[in-house]
């Protein structure tokens, strides 16, 4: 089996397969495996160079799995955004209206909202007009437009409603953590979560090369005697862009160490969300990883950078990316071909959800061989 990408959908395919006794060959064009995920240290400081990952899930299986190659150290994920000048909660929290100008008209927009219910706003015609319903136009120019705006180089209208839920909330109950799921956690491990794509990768049956750019047009003399490819790539990429290029929105950051005190910031991560700020959120590892040095280490993440970092899930994109499966797939026949992952599905997908899809995959692939 050979599988195009070492990120962690990559490396979870390749131990599903590994454990089933199907030995694979995993292509990577970078020079370690990992990709985002990885962490890394600066002047000794355990840092995440491409910024903040939390697993979080209700996916025991996948929890059981994760947790069994690397410890993970119990972490609630708090995130801050700079409102007015004030550090106050993401997601919105109640209470915090309070520290705001326009209060009185702040509740009376969401007291006006608050009855509307989940499958009203189901039918909202986009990411914006689904924000409006939920919370009224005073804090969604205050919390949600100009980020969004800022992260995806659109307006907020162009972007589709079921992205919202996940992303937007307003905490009646006051709880001021980012995520509700069953298992949360950082790794602790030494390494971060290098250590969770070692542990992946560390099996006699699957075989690592890197710095390899996998493509449609030079992945064949990796083929001999393969029964089948997996991609988790971008198939645009991997094909050269041949039928026309996917839209993406990509991200730059900087990572700079902070001599001499413990913690820099209020939380792991600070949203900037006003035009005025030229990134969008700070980033710092050390709320998560629980490491104790001196020093520490900030990330600045910059939107609108080059890069096939997060899809654009448009009409036109999805159904380009479905093209490219097609045309894949007629291309490495009588081979069988699969797509896993945020890169090759052309969705947002986080960290435990990849490793699902992984493991889907690993079962079509096993059912198919």
């Amino acid at each position: 089996m050979l599988i195009v990408g070492a990120g962690i959908t990559g490396c979870t395919l390749a131990w599903r397969l590994a454990q089933a006794d199907v030995p694979t060959v995993v292509l990577e064009r970078n020079a370690v495996a990992g990709g985002l995920v990885r962490s890394d240290r600066l002047e000794g400081v355990l840092y995440e160079p491409h910024g903040t990952h939390v697993f979080h899930t209700d996916d025991h299986e996948v929890w059981n799995i994760a947790s069994s190659i690397v410890p993970f150290r119990p972490y609630r994920h708090r995130v801050r955004i700079m409102i007015e000048g004030r550090l106050l909660n993401w997601p919105i929290l109640v209470s915090d209206i309070d520290a705001q100008s326009r209060s009185h008209e702040i509740r009376a927009q969401l007291a006006e909202r608050r009855l509307v219910g989940a499958e009203d706003r189901a039918g909202a015609a986009d990411f914006e007009a689904w924000c409006l319903e939920l919370m009224g136009p005073i804090l969604y120019e205050r919390y949600v437009g100009p980020y969004t705006e800022k992260q995806w180089g659109r307006p907020a209208r162009e972007l589709p409603a079921h992205w919202a839920p996940r992303r937007v909330q307003v905490r009646w109950d006051e709880d001021p953590h980012l995520f509700r799921d069953a298992h949360q956690g950082w790794p602790a491990a030494p390494d971060g979560y290098t250590a969770l794509i070692n542990g992946l990768l560390d099996h006699p049956l699957i075989t690592l090369r890197t710095a390899i750019e996998g493509t449609l047009d030079s992945i064949g003399e990796h083929l001999a005697g393969m029964q089948a490819v997996a991609l988790t790539c971008p198939l645009d990429a991997f094909c050269g862009d041949a039928l026309g290029a996917l839209e993406w929105r990509g991200i730059a950051t900087r990572s700079l160490h902070v001599p001499q005190v413990e913690l820099a910031q209020a939380a792991a991560v600070v949203n900037y969300p006003a035009p005025e700020y030229p990134f969008i959120r700070i980033h710092e590892t050390k709320h998560a990883s629980g490491q104790r040095c001196e020093g520490t280490v900030l990330t600045l993440e910059f939107p609108g950078a080059p890069g096939r970092h997060y899809p654009v899930e448009t009409p036109r994109n999805r159904t380009l990316n479905d093209r490219y499966r097609g045309h894949i797939a007629d291309r490495l026949r009588p081979l069988d071909a699969f797509f896993a992952g945020r890169l090759a599905r052309y969705r947002y997908l986080d960290m435990d959800d990849c490793m699902r899809d992984a493991l889907d995959a690993a079962a079509a692939v096993l059912q198919a061989l």
